[in-house]
């Protein structure tokens, strides 16, 4: 068994009319999401999944629990599709819980979309759950560096999110508990405000997790507060029958795309400051300007190449690819998800399309037309 202790605080920010984030802290279930939508409807989304995660709050297994999650997914799908004013909602969750295993206690984690959850280090903060959305892809594909990621006017374009679609993909983790950890879970509102030394510092100098939490909402708020912040900071007070664990803490990743490998888990310490380079006025003028050019020629590039969908073929599937079918310079086209079905299924007057790519200017385009082509594979002679 494991004892918790934890805070919780939200806000809506400075900018924004209404909070869409919600969350849930029942021991030893503790949510974090974070709505999308018009008119309300991401907080019905939000609210959805954090009610039915709140309903079962005491999972048997990891499996268990990405089976709640995915049960919240078609629950908000099925509002959504059915309620033309919900039309569009989705969410982001980030979820952890405390777990009863056949061979002692241990962390269950749960990610879709770009809420995170972090463990406090000695020395560092450590993300443990990995953002789906436009910037992480291209930091992954070796496109973007995290700095740029940061600032990047695109980096609040989630790739995964409940709601959206019948199938969730949520990524999981099981994590071995350790006396002494403290573990934060937050929407963007908080890591798009405050840096992660700044984060870090908070959650290492101020003990009680109800003021940790305040602070750093606090905090993002006074830096900016472009958007609603939540936070949920546990610690874990005392753990029945512990086990050796790894630096990192990750006893087992289980990725929804097995494509996808266990990276290094991204970690920022709190004495890896460059020292700041001599120059002239003049130089720094003549780099700041080719800097500008550059970057924004690249962000050009990247919106184009990033943009659309098309329809193709991986080995014997047919698939929807992100991007353009025959890349843009370095910028190659990346795999979005199945359309289940296998290209010898395929109608011969749509194989030499598939092939070539059928490309479509939303996601939603994309799946209407692999439906099409379902339909007319199922209705061969």
């Amino acid at each position: 068994m494991i004892e918790f202790g934890w805070g919780a605080a939200t806000d809506i920010g400075r900018t924004r009319k209404s909070n869409q984030d919600r969350l849930l802290v029942s021991a030893p279930m503790f949510v974090v999401a974070d709505g999308m939508g018009g008119h309300q409807a991401g907080e019905v989304a939000a609210l959805m999944a954090v009610e039915h995660l709140a309903a079962n709050t005491e999972p048997g297994s990891l499996d268990e629990l990405v089976t709640l999650v995915e049960q919240a997914n078609e629950s908000i799908y099925d509002r959504a599709t059915g309620d033309p004013s919900m039309r569009g909602m989705g969410t982001t969750v980030v979820a952890l819980a405390g777990l009863e295993l056949a061979d002692g206690p241990a962390i269950g984690v749960v990610n879709v979309g770009d809420s995170r959850l972090y463990r406090r280090a000695n020395e560092a903060l450590v993300q443990i759950t990995e953002d789906h959305s436009l910037v992480e892809t291209l930091v992954r594909d070796g496109r973007l560096t995290r700095e740029e990621a940061a600032v990047h006017p695109q980096r609040n374009i989630v790739t995964r999110a409940l709601g959206i679609d019948r199938r969730v993909l949520a990524d999981s983790w099981l994590l071995t508990p350790v006396v002494g950890d403290r573990y934060l879970l937050c929407s963007d509102g908080l890591f798009n405000e405050l840096s992660a030394r700044e984060i870090h510092s908070i959650l290492d100098e101020i003990e009680d997790p109800d003021a940790a939490a305040e602070t750093l909402v606090s905090g993002a708020c006074a830096a900016g507060g472009h958007d609603n912040v939540t936070v949920v900071v546990v610690d874990i007070i005392s753990v029945d029958e512990p086990k050796v664990a790894s630096p990192d803490r990750v006893a087992e990743f289980r990725p929804a795309l097995p494509m996808v490998e266990k990276r290094p888990l991204v970690t920022i310490t709190e004495t890896s400051v460059p020292s700041a380079p001599v120059m002239t006025w003049r130089l720094g003028l003549f780099i700041g300007s080719v800097l500008t050019v550059v970057t924004v020629l690249m962000v050009s590039v990247v919106i184009y190449a990033r943009s659309g969908y098309f329809v193709g073929i991986d080995g014997p599937d047919v698939v929807i690819y992100k991007g353009r079918p025959d890349g843009v310079l370095w910028f190659d086209p990346t795999f979005e998800e199945p359309v289940k079905l296998s290209v010898a299924d395929l109608a011969p007057t749509d194989l030499a399309d598939v092939q070539s790519g059928v490309t479509f200017d939303s996601l939603d385009a994309a799946k209407r037309y692999g439906f099409e082509l379902y339909t007319r594979a199922e209705s061969k002679p």
